[in-house]
C-alpha cells in the first residue's frame, strides 16, 4: 500500500516536473520569436498615380517623390541621406520615352543594352538581362554596375522597361553596389506594383 502512494506521489512529482520543464521551452520559444519579429523591419509605402499619362507606383514612404525633374523623369524617388556625411542617395525614376515608331521588345532590348555598354564600355558589369512583365506588359529586366567619377563605389543600376504602341516605360533603380541587398525587396516591389490606370481626359 505504502509503496503503491509512494510510486503515485513519484509520477505526479514526474509529471509536474513534465509540464513545468515544458512550459518553460514554450515560453522561451515566444520570447525568441518575439525578438525576431522586433527585428523585422517593414517598410511602409505610398502610392503614386500619375492620372494624367496613366499609371500607378508604390514607393517606401519615407522617400521623397519629385515631380517634374530635370532630367526628362516624370518623377523620381529619393532615399533620405543615410547620415550628414553622405554623398550619395538612392533613388528609383519613371521615365516616359516617346518613339517615331513601334519596334519589338526584343529590339528595344538590344537597343538599350548597346547604349549601356556604350556609355560605361569596359567599367560596366553586367548581372542580369531576362524578359519580365511589367504592368502586365511584356518587359525586360536589365540589372548592371558600373563607376560614377564622383564616388569611389560602384553604381548599381536596375531597369525595368516596357513598350506600349510608341510609348516606352522605363523604370530604373540607382545606388550603391554595396547596399544593393539592403534595397533589393524595396526595388522588387516598386517594380511589381507599376500598375497602367485610365488617364484623365483633358478638359
Amino acid at each position: 500500500m505504502f509503496k503503491w502512494i509512494t510510486n503515485w506521489q513519484n509520477m505526479e512529482r514526474s509529471r509536474r516536473l513534465s509540464f513545468i520543464f515544458g512550459f518553460m521551452i514554450i515560453v522561451g520559444l515566444l520570447i525568441i520569436i518575439v525578438g525576431l519579429l522586433a527585428n523585422i523591419k517593414v517598410t511602409p509605402y505610398a502610392i503614386y498615380k500619375n492620372k494624367k499619362i496613366g499609371f500607378s507606383i508604390k514607393f517606401p514612404s519615407y522617400w521623397k517623390p519629385v515631380l517634374d525633374p530635370k532630367n526628362g523623369a516624370i518623377v523620381i524617388f529619393i532615399a533620405p541621406k543615410k547620415d550628414s556625411l553622405s554623398v550619395f542617395q538612392e533613388n528609383f525614376n519613371v521615365s516616359i520615352k516617346d518613339m517615331p515608331q513601334a519596334m519589338t521588345a526584343d529590339f528595344l532590348n538590344k537597343q538599350i543594352v548597346s547604349q549601356v555598354v556604350g556609355t560605361f564600355g569596359e567599367q560596366m558589369e553586367i548581372s542580369q538581362s531576362f524578359p519580365v512583365t511589367l504592368g502586365g506588359k511584356r518587359g525586360y529586366r536589365f540589372t548592371f554596375s558600373g563607376y560614377d567619377p564622383k564616388i569611389a563605389n560602384p553604381i548599381q543600376y536596375v531597369t525595368v522597361w516596357t513598350m506600349v504602341g510608341t510609348r516606352i516605360y522605363i523604370l530604373t533603380f540607382t545606388g550603391l553596389k554595396e547596399d544593393y541587398s539592403i534595397n533589393e525587396k524595396k526595388v522588387n516591389t516598386m517594380i511589381k506594383s507599376f500598375r497602367f490606370i485610365q488617364p484623365e481626359r483633358n478638359r
